[in-house]
């Protein structure tokens, strides 16, 4: 790692060494700024995190309910690993429900996949499933594969483009300390402090990519800031077969794109599927259109006879 100008550890450390500081000053100082480490126990307890690893290498934090790891990132500060630890967890029912519906040796694409939770959860659940990752930017690419190396799966492949009506090269919009609110349009990137990029990426198509590789996905997660609906225009033929998809939609992220939610509902409903959202604890409801009312921004599709058991299964009150 690096080292920072500014790290107050070593610039004490080295004071040290330099006879600037005594030894009594040194430890005095130093394990003041060690005490805010006892903090944590308390505040971990009771939450989803399993533990914060500190190494030479970096800093990581990890989910005991999923057994991933996740690196965090000094600069992204809206990032999943913050939520985790900041909240004590991240998109529990989504999670928990796409690990009930993925069966092992089924395929799924995780179609903006950031720093790669839905990958590295859906993963470590189903060791023989081929998990696509897809996300253009290189930098989070980068750190997208080190999380998957830190948790050692062999099953998941990051795509280093984006899924969009069209094969092309677009220009996304990007910024470093928001990297989950990279788009085509200005969608949350302006959160942070940084300035915002652009960044040229290639995209394909959902079905173009699947009959490269020859796969039929049982699982969707699009969660592109925005441009949810050119994702599903490109897959007509894979829509056919009818996977799950857990997909995010934001009125406001989709106005900028010039269309609203319910388009994508009309477009899905043609091929079977309906709505449903998550409700309080953690079942299903259905959800026939989006209206100002509509508070969830995380909706699961499914047809109602291919997917019944599910269905089912996921509106009773208690799981």
């Amino acid at each position: 790692m690096e080292k920072t100008k500014h790290n107050r550890l070593l610039l004490a450390r080295e004071g040290f060494k330099a006879g600037e500081i005594d030894k009594f000053q040194y430890g005095e100082w130093i394990n003041q700024e060690h005490a805010g480490l006892f903090d944590y126990p308390e505040f971990l307890a009771d939450t989803d995190v399993a533990e914060i690893r500190i190494t030479a290498e970096g800093v990581s934090v990890s989910s005991a309910s999923h057994d991933i790891a996740m690196l965090v990132d000094a600069v992204d500060l809206h990032a999943t690993p913050y939520t985790l630890l900041d909240f004590g967890s991240y998109e529990s029912d989504e999670t928990a429900f796409l690990k009930s519906v993925l069966r092992d040796g089924e395929v799924f694409l995780d179609i903006g996949a950031n720093l790669g939770w839905y990958s590295l959860a859906l993963g470590r659940h189903c060791p023989t499933s081929r998990i696509y990752a897809f996300e253009p930017i290189p930098s989070t690419v980068e750190m997208l594969e080190k999380n998957i190396r830190l948790n050692r799966l062999g099953n998941i492949e990051v795509i280093r483009m984006g899924l969009f009506s069209q094969e092309d090269e677009l220009n996304f919009l990007f910024a470093p300390d928001v990297s989950g609110a990279t788009s085509l349009k200005l969608a949350g990137q302006s959160r942070g402090r940084a300035s915002i990029q652009n960044v040229v990426c290639r995209t394909t198509t959902l079905d173009a990519f699947c009959a490269s590789r020859d796969i039929v996905p049982a699982l969707l997660k699009i969660d592109v800031e925005g441009a949810e609906l050119m994702v599903v225009q490109g897959g007509e033929k894979i829509l056919e077969t009818t996977p799950i998809i857990l997909m995010e939609l934001l009125r406001k992220w989709s106005r900028a794109f010039g269309y609203h939610p319910n388009d994508v509902f009309a477009l899905l409903e043609r091929y079977g599927y309906c709505a449903w959202v998550f409700v309080e604890g953690g079942r299903l409801q259905a959800c026939p259109q989006v209206t100002e009312e509509t508070v969830q921004t995380n909706y699961i599709f499914m047809h109602p006879q291919k997917h019944a058991e599910t269905i089912a299964q996921w509106q009773r009150p208690v799981r």
